[in-house]
């Protein structure tokens, strides 16, 4: 019996470190048919295909491919590379960087390392997020294949698989009902049942991810959230609402950041000053970035190219706030969601 109980408590201190490091989605859980992996997906199954090492985050890279299907990938590789969806770019250029370095003989890890290998592999992680512990939207399914709302979806996968991880189930909201401007979901923490609204918005910017609408400005000149974050306050809800913005910046230097969040912080606060946020409809805006897709086929892991996240919080929240500190646990979930787990897991 003492041994049965030693072996719960490790178990246990092993799922609890698990949390600490990756927040509260599924483990990576695969098992050994022989000598092949197979791991369990949401409701599908895959088997590991390739020989040798075969790892947590091959199967993100085969999932991801699943997502898509063979007919979507080959019609967009039959494409000029400019007329590609932006995921099938960052397919392509990781693939075909992995193919040079394999006919090279080139084996050191960092030269994989590039900002279209990032975007697919961090996209690819979301995925697997929502499909392993939610279930994916057929709207946002529908948009995630679509070269003109790609943008906008690919960051409300990105919101919800953080809430995920912040410890919260999900209800997406009926994007058919065009009576109302509702949230994109609802998240309900799994302890609680604290309920709060969610709402994410991407800034487009031209000539970035296959848009070539509004203003031909470079991108990084200026951030240019005020009427982005606007549309965020006009959501209806009864709930706390966050909202969380993708501001789609460039890798920068410290002193384009610093003007960057000066550029910030003057926002909200002229919207403070204009009455908006008398009260704020908004409990919390989130103001992230990914430059990943901009590096494509160069490499990453500088701090030019670092990810980043900046939270302003209402003094005056149209909806009380929450007791619990539901930033904090956000902007936890945002540093969990960095990098996923190498290898599969085991609490054996």
């Amino acid at each position: 019996m003492r041994e049965v109980r030693r072996q719960f408590a490790a178990r246990d201190g092993q799922r609890q470190r698990f949390q600490e490091r990756y927040g509260f989605a599924r483990p990576p859980m695969a098992t050994k048919m022989g000598d092949k992996w197979v791991i369990a997906i949401g409701s599908r199954i895959y088997k590991q295909t390739k020989e040798g090492g075969y790892n947590f985050v091959n199967a993100l890279h085969d999932h991801a491919l699943d997502f898509f299907g063979t007919k979507f990938v080959d019609q967009e590789e039959a494409k000029p590379f400019a007329d590609r969806h932006p995921a099938m770019q960052w397919l392509f250029m990781a693939v075909e960087r992995d193919l040079r370095l394999e006919r090279e003989g080139n084996t050191d890890p960092r030269a994989k390392q590039t900002g279209a290998g990032a975007a697919w592999l961090r996209f690819a992680y979301d995925l697997y997020t929502i499909a392993d512990n939610s279930n994916l939207q057929a709207g946002l399914r529908k948009r995630l294949f679509s070269g003109r709302d790609w943008q906008g979806a690919r960051h409300e996968l990105r919101v919800a698989a953080l809430c995920v991880v912040a410890g919260f189930k999900l209800e997406f909201e009926d994007e058919s009902d065009g009576t109302r401007t509702h949230p994109e979901f609802i998240a309900t923490d799994k302890v609680s049942g604290l309920q709060v609204a969610v709402e994410a918005k991407s800034r487009h910017r031209f000539g970035v991810q296959g848009f070539t609408g509004g203003k031909q400005v470079p991108p990084g000149e200026l951030v240019n959230i005020r009427d982005i974050v606007l549309d965020g306050y006009k959501k209806q809800t009864e709930l706390p609402l966050y909202v969380f913005v993708d501001v789609n910046l460039p890798p920068c230097d410290d002193a384009t950041w610093n003007r960057w969040m000066g550029e910030l912080e003057t926002s909200m606060m002229n919207l403070a000053h204009e009455g908006y946020t008398n009260p704020c409809p908004a409990n919390a805006v989130f103001f992230s970035n990914d430059p990943s897709h901009y590096v494509a086929d160069a490499g990453i892991g500088n701090l030019a190219d670092r990810l980043w996240i900046r939270h302003f919080t209402a003094e005056l929240p149209r909806v009380q706030h929450p007791p619990d500190d539901l930033v904090a646990r956000f902007m936890k979930a945002h540093q969990q969601r960095l990098a996923p787990p190498a290898d599969f897991v085991s609490f054996q």
